[in-house]
């Protein structure tokens, strides 16, 4: 059961992740990934059962996980802006 509750924690975040990212702000979308490595170095910091290279095998692949939410965003932002720019120019010849 905390199996099932960790996996939808994760993509709650993931989807908190891709929705900053697709908004104008391009820095909304790092607020999500500085929580997770403020996270991960608390954590390292105040559990002592926690290895170094535990710690950097986790941030390392939380944050390409993070960091590939981001730039799908941005690009959905981009493709949304694009259709938008297309429809304003079809207008204009009207």
């Amino acid at each position: 059961m905390d199996f099932l509750w960790m996996g939808l924690l994760y993509a709650g975040i993931l989807g908190v992740q891709y929705v900053l990212s697709s908004q104008k702000n391009v820095y909304l979308g790092a607020v999500v990934p500085l929580l997770f490595v403020a996270g991960m170095t608390w954590r390292y910091v105040n559990v002592e059962s926690v290895s170094t290279m535990h710690y950097l095998l986790m941030t390392g692949f939380g944050l390409l996980c993070l960091i590939a939410e981001w730039d799908r965003g941005r690009e959905v932002f981009r493709t949304n802006q694009e259709k938008e720019w297309n429809r304003m120019r079809i207008q204009d010849f009207k």
